[in-house]
C-alpha cells in the first residue's frame, strides 16, 4: 500500500523526465518522447500537450524541396569557422562546449572561480562536482579525447634531424636525441623554443616520438586490413633506409603555427650549414598531420584493464613480445608498473565486432608481482607510421548497419562477431603517460606528497574515433573535458599549458584574454556588489603585471623571427620563463653563488654551448632581473589560493604586519582546493631574483620549506603558504 501511495504521489507531482537519473536527462526530451527510455515513452506521450505540439509544428517554416540540406551538409556548414572532433556529437549531447584554439571543445575552466572575476566563457559543466572525476583518476579510469593535439612530421637523415632538434629543444635534462629515444622505444617530453633562442622564445611543451628501427622491420608486411596489398610492403618504417628517419612532434594546437615556423627556420639553418660543408643534396620534409589521427588519454589504475577489455589483439600478429605484453597488460594493477614513456605498437580488430566489451579482471591468486617488459624498438613498431595504411583505413570498410546485420544472424543473441578476413585490422600506438614532477633536490627539506597519476595515450588512425570511444567508455570509464585535464595537472603538481606558463607568448596571451573577460565582468557588476580593488590595494587584479614585478622595460616594437643573438642585441630583455628538467639544481647553485646573475648567465651559455649555439651577449643583471620561475604553493593552515591570488614576501619573522605592494613577488595562475591533500593548493609564478633574496634570509626558511604570504586579489586576509620550485 505504501508503495502504491508513493507511486501515485510521484505520478501526480512529477513528470517522466523528472524521474530519470541525471545522466539520462536531455534538454530536448520534453519535445520528443523517443528521447526517453522505452518503458516510459507511453507515459511521456500522454503528458505532452497536443495543442502546443501542433502549434509548434505550424510555426516551423519548412524549406523547399530543392533547398533542403542533407544531414552531412548541415553539419559541415556548422564547421566553417571551427573544427569538430570525430566524437563531437557524442560530447555535445552530454557536455558544455566552447570555441577555443580553432576547435569546438568541452569547457575547460575550473568551476571554483570567484563571482567577481568569473569570465564570460566559463561554461558550467553538466555535473558541477569535481569529486567523481578525481575519484575516477585516482581509483578507476577517466578518458579524454585529445585528438585536437597537433602533430608535425619531420623526415630526413638521422644526423640532420638531430641537429634540428638541438636548435629548437631545451638543453636542460635528457636530450631528445639520446639513444634511449632515437631507437623509438620511448617518448621524450621536452620544451620547444624558437630557433637558437634558448632560454628566450619559449613556444610550448612538446612530445618527441621517433620512428622505431629494427633489423626485422624490412621484412614486416603491413596489415592495415583488406585494402592492404603486396605493394605496401615497402611502406611506413619499411621504406626508409638506415640513415633516413622520421619523427613526430606532438604539441598544443595553440602553438602549431609558431612551432611550424620555428622548425622551418631551424631546418633552413641546418641545411645552410650542410651546404657550406659540401652536402647540397641533404633535404628535410615537414608535414602537417593534424587530421591523420584520433588520440585518447586514459588516466587511472584501471586504464590497462579497460584497454585490454575493449580491444582484441589480431591473431595474425606473430611478434611474441607483443603477445606477451598483451597478456600481461590484463594483470597490470597500474600503468606505473611500466617503464616511463614506453611505446607499444599493436594491431587490433575492429572494436565494434566485440561490442559490448568487458573489462579484464585481475586474478588475485595467480597475479605476478613485477611487470618486467623492457621497452624495445621491436615492441614499438607499428604500421601507423605508414601514410598509405592510414589512408586505406580512413573510412571503415563496414558500417555499423552492416555489423548489426551480421549480429542479427547470430544463433545466440549477444555473442561477439567472429572476425573475418575482410574485416579491418587497425594499427595503433600505446604510450605510457605519467603526471609526476621531477625529483626534489636539496632546496626543499620536505618531499613532494602529492598524487602521481598514470595512464595510457592511445593513437589510432583518423576515422576510428567513435568506434574506439564507444568501447572504451562502455565499461564505466568516466569521460572528462579540458577542465578535468587541468584539474589532473593541478592535483599532480604540474603546470598546465598555456594557463600556467607566464612569461611566454601563449601563456601571456591566455592570461590577458582571461583578464579582459574578468574586467568586462567586473565593469558590468554594480559598484555595491563588486570589490573595490583600489581600497584593497590590488594593483593588477585581472592579469599579472610581470613587467612591474621584475622591474624590466617592455619593448612593444620587438620583432619576432630573429636568431637568439640577433634578438638579444636589438631588444631589451623582457620577462621570460626559466623552465626545464634541471631548473632546481641550477637554482641551488645560484643560492650558493657570490654573484647569482653571473652564475645564471654562465649556466645558460654553458647549456647553449652543448647545443653548439653562440653565447648570449647580454648583461647578466638584466637576464636575472627578467627571469620567472614556476612554483607550487601549499597552504599551511586555512585558505584556498584562487586564480590571480597575490604572493608576498614576509617583512618580519612572525608575519604580524601586512606586507606592502613592493613586497609582491608573483601570482597564482591556477589554484583551488586539492582533493588529494585536503587543503588549498596552486601553481604560481614568481620572480627568480626576488626568490633568491628571500631564500638567503633565514626568516623565510622553516623546517618544512620556504614560507611566503598569499592574499586573494579581492580579499584582505594574508595567509602563510609553503613554496616549492616545480
Amino acid at each position: 500500500m505504501q508503495t502504491a501511495m508513493k507511486t501515485t504521489k510521484n505520478a501526480a507531482s512529477s513528470r517522466v523526465w523528472q524521474s530519470l537519473p541525471r545522466h539520462l536527462r536531455r534538454r530536448a526530451a520534453s519535445h520528443n518522447s523517443r528521447r526517453v527510455p522505452v518503458r516510459l515513452r507511453e507515459k511521456a506521450k500522454k503528458e505532452m500537450d497536443p495543442a502546443k505540439r501542433k502549434l509548434l509544428k505550424a510555426l516551423i517554416a519548412k524549406a523547399g524541396k530543392y533547398k533542403r540540406l542533407t544531414r552531412t551538409e548541415t553539419l559541415q556548414k556548422r564547421q566553417r569557422n571551427k573544427r569538430w572532433l570525430e566524437t563531437h556529437i557524442w560530447h555535445a549531447k552530454r557536455m558544455k562546449m566552447e570555441n577555443i584554439w580553432g576547435y569546438r571543445l568541452v569547457s575547460h575552466l575550473l568551476p571554483r572561480i570567484p563571482a567577481c572575476v568569473e569570465p564570460n566563457e566559463a561554461l558550467h559543466p553538466t555535473e558541477k562536482s569535481m569529486r567523481p572525476s578525481h575519484r575516477a583518476a585516482v581509483h578507476g579510469c577517466i578518458l579524454h579525447d585529445s585528438s585536437y593535439m597537433a602533430i608535425i612530421e619531420l623526415k630526413g637523415e638521422l644526423l640532420v634531424l638531430k641537429r634540428v632538434l638541438l636548435r629548437v629543444c631545451g638543453p636542460l635534462g635528457i636530450s631528445a636525441t639520446a639513444a634511449r629515444f632515437t631507437n623509438g622505444s620511448r617518448i621524450c617530453y621536452a620544451e620547444m623554443y624558437e630557433d637558437a633562442s634558448y632560454p628566450f622564445g619559449f613556444i610550448s611543451p612538446v612530445q618527441v616520438i621517433w620512428e622505431p628501427r629494427t633489423s626485422s622491420s624490412k621484412h614486416t608486411k603491413p596489415t592495415g586490413g583488406p585494402k592492404s596489398t603486396e605493394t605496401e610492403t615497402q611502406q611506413g618504417s619499411q621504406k626508409t633506409t638506415d640513415d633516413n628517419r622520421r619523427i613526430w612532434l606532438r604539441l598544443h594546437p595553440m602553438s602549431y603555427e609558431k612551432a611550424s615556423r620555428a622548425l622551418t627556420n631551424a631546418v633552413m639553418s641546418v641545411l645552410e650549414l650542410e651546404r657550406l660543408a659540401g652536402n647540397p643534396s641533404v633535404a628535410v620534409e615537414i608535414a602537417d598531420l593534424r587530421d591523420h589521427f584520433c588520440c585518447f588519454d586514459l588516466i587511472g589504475p584501471k586504464s590497462s584493464q579497460v584497454i585490454h577489455g575493449a580491444l582484441v589483439l589480431d591473431k595474425l600478429q606473430n611478434e611474441e613480445q607483443k603477445k606477451h605484453f598483451w597478456s600481461r597488460l590484463a594483470t597490470l594493477r597500474t600503468p606505473a608498473g611500466c617503464s616511463r614513456g614506453m611505446i607499444i605498437g599493436l594491431h587490433v580488430h575492429d572494436p565494434r565486432l566485440t561490442f559490448p566489451p568487458k573489462n579484464a579482471q585481475i586474478d588475485e591468486q595467480n597475479e605476478q608481482q613485477l611487470f618486467v617488459i623492457t621497452p624495445t624498438p621491436a615492441l614499438a613498431t607499428s604500421q601507423l607510421w605508414s601514410e598509405q595504411v592510414r589512408t586505406n583505413l580512413q573510412k571503415p570498410r563496414f558500417t555499423k548497419q552492416d555489423l548489426d546485420g551480421r549480429r542479427s544472424k547470430q544463433l545466440v543473441p549477444g555473442t561477439p562477431l567472429v572476425p573475418l578476413r575482410q574485416d579491418d585490422r587497425v594499427p595503433l600506438l600505446m604510450m605510457q603517460r605519467s603526471l609526476e614532477p621531477p625529483a626534489s633536490t636539496a632546496l626543499e627539506e620536505h618531499e613532494y606528497n602529492g598524487p602521481v597519476m598514470h595512464g595510457w595515450t592511445v593513437i589510432t588512425p583518423f576515422g576510428w574515433g567513435m568506434a574506439f570511444l564507444s568501447s572504451l567508455i562502455f565499461t564505466g570509464s568516466r569521460v572528462g573535458g579540458l577542465r578535468e585535464v587541468k584539474s589532473q595537472a593541478l592535483e599532480s603538481g604540474m603546470p598546465h599549458f598555456p594557463d600556467d606558463f607566464s612569461g611566454t607568448l601563449f601563456g601571456d596571451e591566455s592570461q590577458q584574454g582571461r583578464g579582459m573577460a574578468a574586467k568586462a565582468k567586473w565593469d558590468r557588476t554594480p559598484p555595491a556588489k563588486r570589490p573595490s580593488y583600489t581600497s584593497l590595494g590590488t594593483i593588477s587584479p585581472f592579469s599579472p603585471d610581470w613587467v612591474g614585478i621584475c622591474g624590466v622595460t617592455a619593448d612593444p616594437t620587438r620583432e619576432e623571427g630573429f636568431a637568439g643573438t640577433q634578438r638579444a642585441n636589438k631588444a631589451p630583455v623582457k620577462p621570460w620563463l626559466f623552465y626545464g628538467q634541471n631548473t632546481k639544481s641550477i637554482v641551488v647553485e645560484l643560492i650558493a653563488a657570490e654573484d647569482p646573475s653571473v652564475t645564471l648567465l654562465d649556466s645558460l651559455n654553458s647549456a647553449r654551448g652543448i647545443r653548439e649555439l653562440p653565447k648570449l651577449e647580454l648583461a647578466a643583471s638584466d637576464v636575472l632581473k627578467g627571469a620567472l620561475i614556476l612554483v607550487r604553493v601549499e597552504m599551511i593552515d586555512r585558505g584556498v589560493p584562487t586564480d590571480m591570488s597575490i604572493i608576498y614576501g614576509l617583512e618580519t619573522t612572525d608575519g604580524a604586519s601586512n606586507p606592502s605592494p613592493n613586497e609582491i613577488v608573483g601570482y597564482i595562475t591556477s589554484g583551488g582546493m586539492s582533493l588529494s591533500r585536503g587543503k588549498g593548493f596552486g601553481i604560481g609564478t614568481i620572480s627568480l631574483a626576488k626568490l633568491l633574496t628571500f631564500i638567503k634570509r633565514q626568516e623565510y626558511r622553516t623546517h618544512r620549506g620556504l614560507t611566503l604570504l598569499i592574499r586573494e586579489s579581492h580579499g584582505e586576509i594574508f595567509r602563510k603558504a609553503l613554496i616549492e620550485i616545480v
